[in-house]
């Protein structure tokens, strides 16, 4: 885990990482907006430190205010950064093991796309274990993510169409 603490850099605030961290919740549970967006900004420069705090972000379980649309937003800056096998497996673990339990906030969509990016087959996997889950909010975003998977082959919208152009078009034509 990353602990964190902000310093100021040519009048910034910029969050820096330190390999002792105890608590990863506590430490980011006091993370503001101002705070989270500087840490996502530095993912745009593909900061290997800012992708680590990011990573072990995302693995926290925090409910402070604008953690939920942070986390859409490290999601949606982290598929152009270069993640380690390590890294994509943490990521894609943490994201997933909060759906299967139901526990995530606004802009959720966001992870999941993260997940369809870096491990779709596990994505599609843990899906078709909640589509029939008890909570609604699980089994709706369930069928969301299985909406994304390739259709088997003969069964694409563009193949029926083609079939019917040609079928209404008859015989040697």
């Amino acid at each position: 885990m990353v602990n964190t603490r902000e310093a100021q850099v040519s009048g910034r605030s910029r969050i820096l990482a330190s390999a002792t961290m105890n608590s990863p919740r506590s430490d980011f549970e006091s993370l503001d907006k101002g705070a989270l967006h500087a840490l996502c900004d530095r993912l745009l420069a593909d900061d290997s430190d800012a992708v680590e705090e990011c990573i072990a972000f995302i693995e926290a379980e925090t409910m402070g205010l604008w953690h939920g649309r942070a986390r859409a937003m490290m999601a949606r800056r982290l598929k152009h950064c270069r993640l380690s096998q390590p890294q994509r497996t943490r990521v894609v673990r943490a994201i997933l093991d909060r759906f299967v339990r139901g526990r995530f906030s606004e802009q959720f969509k966001d992870q999941l796309r993260l997940v369809l990016h870096l491990a779709p087959e596990s994505g599609f996997a843990a899906a078709r274990s909640c589509q029939a889950a008890p909570k609604k909010h699980v089994s709706r975003y369930a069928n969301w993510i299985l909406s994304h998977e390739a259709p088997s082959r003969g069964s694409e919208p563009g193949h029926r169409i083609t079939f019917a152009i040609e079928a209404s078009r008859g015989p040697d034509r």
